[in-house]
């Protein structure tokens, strides 16, 4: 068997194995998978919007008018909160772009880094607004309920748990791009 049929066995091997819905024949994710992630990232982005442009401005201004004493705040958190909308569709455009590096099967280039990098900026500049945010409801205004400052905080937390667990994972595919180099090189 030369090496060219043995890679064609493994190929062929390895996809049946896969069951068609994971990975496609070139290497890749499958078309219909790639459908539905951006299909899903579209309607992400949508509700993002929607949010920043009609359902945010609307709450904050009944809260405003339910808690007087917050008032002035109303407009510093909506800007903040939109703003990590700005961040999450921004990491969604990367999710996209992503996606369809993998649908080409290109995913381990150099091009992909960039995307990772944006989004790591994103998650981070996002954790930090929420930070800000929960050091102000908690030390400056003393917003009560305390499940305000306190959900503020949750959520910092999880998007720094996010970009710990991205800054690994660029990492591996740093690794995986290199290994990838190594063997186009060999081949």
């Amino acid at each position: 068997m030369t090496i060219r049929q043995s890679r064609q066995h493994d190929e062929s091997t390895s996809n049946a194995q896969s069951g068609r819905l994971g990975a496609a024949s070139g290497g890749g994710i499958s078309p219909a998978v790639i459908v539905i992630l951006k299909a899903a990232l579209a309607v992400f982005m949508a509700i993002s919007v929607l949010a920043q442009v009609w359902a945010l401005p609307l709450i904050a201004r009944r809260s405003a008018q339910d808690a007087p004493q917050y008032a002035p705040y109303a407009t510093g958190y909506l800007l903040a909160v939109i703003a990590t909308l700005a961040c999450f569709e921004i990491g969604l455009i990367a999710v996209w772009q992503l996606a369809s590096l993998a649908g080409r099967g290109t995913v381990f280039t150099h091009d992909a880094l960039i995307w990772v990098d944006i989004i790591i900026a994103c998650v981070s500049i996002a954790a930090l607004i929420v930070l800000g945010v929960f050091i102000h409801t908690a030390w400056i205004a003393h917003i009560t309920p305390l499940v305000v400052p306190l959900g503020a905080l949750l959520v910092a937390l999880g998007l720094f748990a996010m970009l710990m667990l991205v800054i690994v994972l660029r990492a591996l595919l740093i690794s995986a791009t290199a290994q990838h180099d190594e063997l186009e090189a060999v081949i």
